[in-house]
């Protein structure tokens, strides 16, 4: 015949809170999955410190998602009205995912501190 272990104290708290754990996550992933939010991805564009080099103006920008879906293929684009023609600088963002950060650099033959920012296109992946 085998005898049972004695469990000591430490191993059924370690135990009720591995469970605690475990049921926590397992209600998280089950809310989210039975309630997923619907809000799509929106931005929001904060242009940075202008820096030049060889002749250029380098303006780094953050775009953020603040909504909940992913995008891909985010296009942003920098117009500076105050030359004649005006400049335009893009970029693309190959994915900025939900509620996150993304960075990147307009580049500008004039000082861009007056150039407006926009998210102009993006897909849903």
């Amino acid at each position: 015949m085998s005898e049972q272990p004695i469990r000591n104290p430490a191993e059924w708290f370690s135990l009720a809170i591995s469970l605690t754990l475990l049921s926590a996550v397992i209600a998280t992933v089950a809310s989210l999955w039975l309630k997923p939010s619907l809000k799509p991805a929106e931005f929001t564009v904060e242009p940075g410190k202008v820096r030049t080099a060889n002749g250029n103006y380098y303006l780094p920008v953050t775009i953020r998602n603040e909504g909940d879906a992913t995008a891909a293929e985010v296009t942003l684009e920098g117009t500076l009205n105050t030359t004649s023609p005006e400049e335009v600088a893009t970029t693309t963002f190959d994915f900025v995912p939900a509620r996150s950060d993304a960075e990147g650099v307009l580049i500008f033959s004039q000082e861009p501190s007056a150039a407006t920012v926009r998210v102009v296109s993006y897909q849903e992946p």
